[in-house]
């Protein structure tokens, strides 16, 4: 049998473990090592977990003819934040993530370099190396709260990437548990191995929980606190445990995990003047530049939970988030095809919140007669290059802020809107000098619209926020999906159309796309379906909206 596309062995030599640990995760179908010879000692499996955070920002070359659009998490959220109405890329300049926003992406799913193929083999080699690291749980000599600590990151690694894939590959939890899910691997496969089915959606979430819930018990025994802010830890798993109770509308988990990620030591929101952004500016003359200035380029900002601190000879030009975002540059990537925030989610954005500085506002430089770099209508600045000389910029994965906003969510849904406040209060007057006047008279915990409408509820406020502050770092089609609410990208707003210039180019008849709307959710790719012996075309997901 062929080797199915997710089963990635990890090559390990005497000489790698003494070389980078960027080395030691290199990939590919061998069975002539014994990995668990290799991992023998608590130093040996630190520099393999050390190889799987490396994986998770660094440029991924098995998708050789595409990988500019292909560098670990923010690739795959930065995807997930095109497909839904808040960011519009306004371009397809080179091309990069253009399919993502357009909803092309699906019928892309033989190809062996684009988003479908990318995404599910990613998460899986993720998946596999960890399961590696896990088989040597009981076996491996050296400090056993090291060790313990250790595999307490593989679980989370592993939960971070079963969430992912089933959120990418199908229809949100509620009201699709029984819906087919995607295979799931405990233990590391080799190129003998026989493929799994997708199982279902519930066998899915009953794995990450599974494996979050043994992480903490491993976080909790062994004392080890987090060494480098590249590794999840304790708090960053509470994190992603509470992200999972949103999606499941489990409220009362959230609300705890949510408390939970707030205790951590260290770390506090961003004071207004911290998360004050300074506009790169951009001489249309000449494209020449200078930098700005953005508390989200770097893992230092004291409210990063989960981040990579990309070090200057580790950085790239081309194949990075901050290639794609920061138009204000003599890169061609972002400066060709800017990604701005939609013209109404910024008009309801207030003059007295800090946050109105994170993006242009109109200009009068309109898609239409913009030609190149940062100066176009609703362009973002809130991601710009720590150093453009150098192409450096750290990738953050999770802030406190979300977790304030998480606790809010959930307490709102479960009634109790005095908590709900609290919880916002603490991002919301952080932004806006005014913030609680707005909030004051707000109770309810129904969500009355989707895309655009007018905040009538506490609820309708939390979620805008969250859609203000999170905007670019969370995936918010995965927000759509779960809200169950659909979505629009047209509107009118302050007497302007939409600055979605696609929105009638491909789905005239979807102005409000369907909350089940097949063409967010990732086709299985074909190579998974040519070799794995259980799944067959009969497993895909639907092609066709019903």
């Amino acid at each position: 049998m062929k080797n199915i596309i997710y089963k990635f062995l990890i090559v390990f030599s005497a000489a790698v473990l003494l070389s980078s640990c960027e080395d030691l995760m290199n990939t590919h179908p061998s069975t002539d090592v014994d990995k668990s010879v290799i991992l023998k000692d608590a130093e040996s499996v630190k520099v393999a977990m050390n190889g799987v955070y490396s994986t998770m920002y660094n440029r991924i070359d098995f998708v050789t003819a595409n990988a500019h659009q292909c560098f670990g998490n923010m690739a795959v959220i930065l995807a997930a934040e095109l497909m839904g109405e808040d960011m519009v890329q306004t371009a397809e300049g080179a091309g990069w993530f253009w399919h993502d926003y357009n909803y092309e992406v699906r019928e892309r799913y033989t190809s062996k370099i684009q988003r479908c193929y990318f995404t599910w083999k990613y998460f899986y080699e993720l998946i596999n190396n960890v399961n590696y690291i896990l088989s040597v749980e009981d076996s491996a000599s050296g400090d056993k709260d090291e060790l313990a600590y250790l595999m307490a990151q593989a679980y989370s690694v592993r939960a971070y990437s079963y969430f992912m894939l089933i959120q990418s590959f199908q229809q949100t939890y509620k009201g699709h548990e029984d819906f087919p899910g995607v295979p799931v691997y405990t233990e590391p496969t080799l190129s003998t191995s026989k493929g799994k089915g997708r199982g279902t959606v519930q066998d899915v979430y009953e794995r990450i929980i599974e494996d979050l819930d043994k992480a903490f018990e491993l976080y909790k025994s062994c004392g080890k606190s987090q060494e480098h802010i590249t590794e999840l830890d304790y708090y960053a798993a509470c994190m992603l445990r509470a992200r999972v109770a949103l999606v499941m509308n489990d409220w009362e988990t959230a609300a705890e995990a949510a408390r939970e990620v707030q205790k951590k030591p260290g770390r506090t929101l961003l004071s207004m003047s911290d998360a004050t952004v300074v506009k790169g500016r951009f001489n249309d003359a000449d494209k020449s530049w200078t930098t700005g200035k953005t508390p989200f380029n770097s893992v230092a900002s004291s409210s990063v939970i989960w981040g990579a601190e990309v070090l200057t000879e580790q950085s790239t030009v081309y194949a990075s988030f901050y290639s794609q975002m920061d138009a204000c540059t003599d890169l061609y990537y972002a400066a060709e095809s800017p990604k701005c925030i939609s013209n109404w989610l910024y008009a309801q954005i207030p003059v007295t919140d800090v946050r109105k500085g994170w993006w242009n506002g109109n200009i009068g430089i309109p898609a239409s007669s913009w030609k190149y770099g940062a100066n176009i209508n609703y362009n973002q600045h809130k991601f710009q290059w720590a150093d453009q000389k150098s192409f450096k910029g750290d990738y953050i994965f999770m802030r406190l802020e979300e977790a304030y906003l998480i606790e809010a969510e959930a307490e709102c849904r479960l009634g109790n809107y005095d908590k709900s406040k609290a919880a916002l209060m603490e991002v919301g007057s952080r932004r806006d000098t005014k913030y609680a006047a707005r909030i004051a008279s707000l109770t309810g915990s129904e969500q009355t619209f989707g895309s655009t409408g007018t905040v009538t509820s506490l609820l309708d406020e939390i979620l805008l926020q969250r859609r203000i502050e999170l905007w670019g770092e969370t995936g918010r089609i995965y927000d759509i999906l779960r809200q169950g609410k659909g979505w629009t990208r047209y509107w009118e707003v302050k007497g302007e159309k939409t600055n979605h210039s696609n929105w009638l180019s491909k789905y005239s008849e979807y102005l409000n796309f369907p909350p089940d709307f097949l063409e967010c959710i990732l086709m299985i790719p074909q190579n998974e379906i040519d070799n794995n012996p259980n799944i067959s075309n009969a497993d895909q997901n639907p092609y066709i909206q019903r």
